[in-house]
């Protein structure tokens, strides 16, 4: 059964952007809408959280906190005996569940040497040190979206593999990687299902590309070699006939 569910999208913008082209965005992509489906879902954006006091990072930062204000007074249990004013300062339109966060940088770690699994970093990657701010978000960002959403899911990509992190022992977080052959051999998707208590994520995974390749390559090898043998075949039945005709030839 369906219930009700609102996505909150905060745009994904670089630091040229200036609020002529923030304003077009909301206008075309009607960015500042709200959806009201199922469930708890908050969209991000990641590159307006580095703190540099940039003015439409400002902006989004006090969305961002009322934002999280209406949904931290959302999951509180109000008594029944409490004041009717009370119980009207929560927008109704949000359902008392964490949300899910979805991001495109990953929260702050300090790199992929703690992730496993078939679609992880290559080894001689993992331990390469993540910078803050270009390959993940800074220690103060994160630290102040865990605070302010405390999330029961965390999906974000960025980096092209996939990685599971647990932050401050309660809050998880899925790297999903890319789904692009130009950026891995074994690209993958997340299949998601959500409750208003619980979720579950089921990974898929496209052909390897050196899979793909090596088929295409046998492939058309196979090709060739029934092309040449169908010609050798067809030059030999065509010497079988011309020696046919020779011979009655000679006969006459």
């Amino acid at each position: 059964m369906w219930e009700r569910e609102r996505v909150d999208v905060v745009p994904e913008w670089q630091q040229q952007m200036d609020w002529f082209k923030l304003q077009r965005f909301e206008k075309e992509f009607n960015a500042t809408s709200t959806r009201i489906l199922s469930r708890n879902f908050l969209l991000v954006n990641s590159v307006a959280l580095h703190g540099d006091g940039w003015p439409i990072c400002q902006s989004v930062e006090k969305e961002l906190m009322k934002l999280s204000t209406d949904l931290n007074c959302s999951l509180q249990k109000i008594p029944s005996g409490s004041s009717s004013s009370t119980k009207d300062s929560c927008d109704p339109s949000y359902p008392p569940t964490p949300p899910i966060m979805l991001q495109h940088y990953p929260l702050y770690r300090v790199s992929d040497a703690a992730c496993t699994g078939q679609d992880a970093a290559p080894p001689e990657e993992r331990h390469l040190l993540f910078r803050e701010k270009y390959d993940v978000l800074s220690k103060e960002s994160s630290h102040r979206l865990l605070q302010w959403f405390k999330p029961r899911l965390i999906l974000s990509g960025h980096t092209h593999s996939g990685c599971e992190v647990l932050h401050d022992n309660k809050y998880p977080e899925v790297s999903v990687p890319s789904f692009n052959w130009r950026n891995r051999n074994n690209p993958s998707f997340i299949l998601a299902s959500f409750s208003s208590g619980s979720y579950a994520l089921s990974k898929c995974f496209l052909p390897e590309e050196s899979t793909v390749i090596a088929v295409y390559c046998s492939a058309g090898a196979a090709l060739l070699f029934l092309f040449l043998a169908h010609c050798l075949w067809m030059k030999g039945l065509l010497q079988c006939f011309s020696l046919c005709l020779l011979g009655k030839h000679k006969s006459l």
